[in-house]
């Protein structure tokens, strides 16, 4: 039985390790997201925030690897001022590639 319970010890032990890793990666994940946000804020204008938001819904990987691009951008200190909606678009569509056209032939 001592086997037994040093098995069943020992299984309790890592699962409780394993949620101490998941809440430690929880509490790391919102704390960049409060960061990004801040940094969005700050950075972005009124319009280009909802633009923003607008891509999240529609496109979320573009909008998160956009988002990182800022934080970081940011963070180096390349932003100078506001970006308002305009450069936002300028951005997206670098950030998007080369759109494939379709003409269609009748």
């Amino acid at each position: 039985m001592t086997d037994l319970e040093s098995i069943r010890r020992q299984k309790i032990a890592e699962l409780q390790k394993s949620q101490q890793n998941a809440v430690e990666q929880d509490f790391i994940h919102q704390q960049l997201e409060g960061a990004k946000k801040t940094v969005l804020q700050r950075f972005l204008t009124k319009e280009a925030r909802e633009r923003l938001a607008t891509v999240k819904i529609a496109n979320p990987k573009l909008a998160e690897q956009i988002e990182v691009g800022l934080f970081e951008a940011a963070q180096a200190g390349q932003i100078q001022g506001q970006i308002t909606e305009e450069q936002l678009r300028e951005i997206l569509n670098r950030a998007s590639g080369s759109k494939k056209e379709f003409n269609i032939i009748r």
